[in-house]
């Protein structure tokens, strides 16, 4: 009978135990970021914790996430994102920083390949220096730079303070749109 080296029983025992358990965490065929290279707008995803759903073509996103795409960076404590379509769905803190612009809400949703992206909770905002804006809801254009506040609107701007039921504000202009 031919002894057994402790070299050859940690690898069974790894293989017995712990691999099973890694590939059940992990989705074979797929990784986020590089389904996402495959797209034109290649955007970056980090997050502390990610699975991806076969069913729905969905990659469900957890803790500290990530999306950097066309100079625009979301954060959130939770997303799902579609690898083929861009679609993101945020919640939890869910921001969008791009330049000197912080937008900020309950969640958004947002198509990476399109223009809009909207916002939605109690706490919808954007802020620049000498621009600060929150409205109950709220939707941004990003070709355009004209954002679209309904509900509850109290903007301060150029130190004077107003309020509304309806604001769409060109932030390129630094001006009312409408």
């Amino acid at each position: 009978m031919e002894k057994i080296r402790i070299p050859q029983l940690i690898i069974a025992l790894f293989l017995l135990l712990i691999y099973p358990c890694l590939v059940k965490a992990g989705t074979p065929g797929h990784t986020i970021n590089t389904d996402m290279a495959q797209s034109k707008y290649q955007p970056v995803v980090t997050a502390d914790r990610s699975t991806y759903n076969e069913e729905s073509g969905l990659y469900n996103l957890s803790g500290n996430v990530r999306i950097q795409c066309e100079g625009r960076l979301i954060t959130a404590n939770n997303a799902k994102i579609n690898a083929n379509t861009l679609q993101v769905w945020a919640d939890g803190r869910a921001t969008i920083t791009e330049g000197e612009l912080t937008f900020t809400s309950d969640a958004l949703y947002a198509e990476l390949s399109g223009n809009t992206v909207w916002f939605f909770g109690n706490r919808c905002g954007v802020e620049r220096p000498g621009l600060m804006i929150h409205g109950d809801n709220m939707q941004y254009n990003w070709k355009t730079h004209i954002v679209i506040f309904d509900g509850h609107v109290l903007w301060v701007h150029k130190g004077k303070s107003n309020t509304t039921t309806h604001l769409e504000f060109d932030l390129e202009k630094d001006d009312v749109a409408r």
